[in-house]
């Protein structure tokens, strides 16, 4: 089935974020391409993989995609906005290319800038969940090992946490939260920002080999109504 214009612009929006600082690295790259297989037949793939990494043909193709309407536009712009927070903060080249996204889909720039104020707002609240049971995940077995700590420090180095909060994520894998404390939390976000949530833990699931950092990210997929085939689909990737 072809993908509608709302979903072509998400696309579209999230890879020219991706590429904004002339950097498309593993974790904006990993965003993408999970967003593409939620939306794209295996027929199509291709034809978006090639797209997606290639900056000059995204903007070609956003040329030729009819804009969707414009109730739609601030959901496509929340998205991008939050591919420019994957690595912790948003540039003011990313600011810059969201804005040039934004008036290619007929949006005032004034009424952007407050949205973004807003998603960013949002984003560190979620980061703080993310830490949280990245920590949970870390201390599954009862210990926490060098590569655990150094996957847990490097998520924590590009989450969208305020700067008040991350030095105290920091002490975290020393006390983490109880899981039900934040499941709500998690399964008040929109699925797709769930499933995406999910995807920050990996790194930390796959630092260690004992069984029980698994177990607990497939747990609280279920928790959260994510498929725990889905999770284990995840973990494969």
């Amino acid at each position: 089935m072809p993908l509608s214009p709302e979903q072509e612009w998400t696309l579209l929006g999230c890879g020219l974020m991706a590429h904004a600082d002339g950097i498309l690295d593993a974790e904006e790259w990993d965003q993408v391409l999970w967003m593409l297989d939620e939306r794209i037949d295996a027929d199509d793939a291709k034809t978006w993989v090639a797209r997606l990494a290639d900056a000059v043909a995204l903007r070609a193709h956003a040329k030729s995609t009819p804009i969707p309407p414009p109730f739609l536009t601030e959901d496509i712009l929340s998205k991008a906005w939050r591919m420019a927070l994957t690595d912790g903060r948003g540039s003011d080249r990313e600011i810059a290319v969201h804005d040039e996204l934004a008036t290619m889909l007929g949006e005032d720039a004034a009424t952007v800038a407050g949205w973004r104020q807003m998603w960013t707002e949002k984003a560190a609240a979620r980061a703080e969940l993310i830490a949280g049971f990245a920590a949970i995940i870390a201390r599954a077995d009862g210990d926490v090992t060098q590569a655990e700590r150094d996957s847990f420090d490097t998520l924590l180095a590009r989450l969208p946490l305020t700067a008040g909060t991350q030095g105290a994520m920091t002490n975290l894998l020393n006390e983490p939260p109880e899981m039900m404390m934040l499941v709500g939390g998690f399964a008040a976000l929109p699925p797709e920002e769930r499933r995406i949530a999910m995807l920050d833990l990996v790194p930390v699931v796959k630092s260690d080999d004992h069984d029980e950092g698994p177990k607990a990210f497939v747990e609280l997929a279920e928790a959260i109504a994510i498929d725990p085939a889905e999770a284990q689909r995840m973990l494969e990737r």
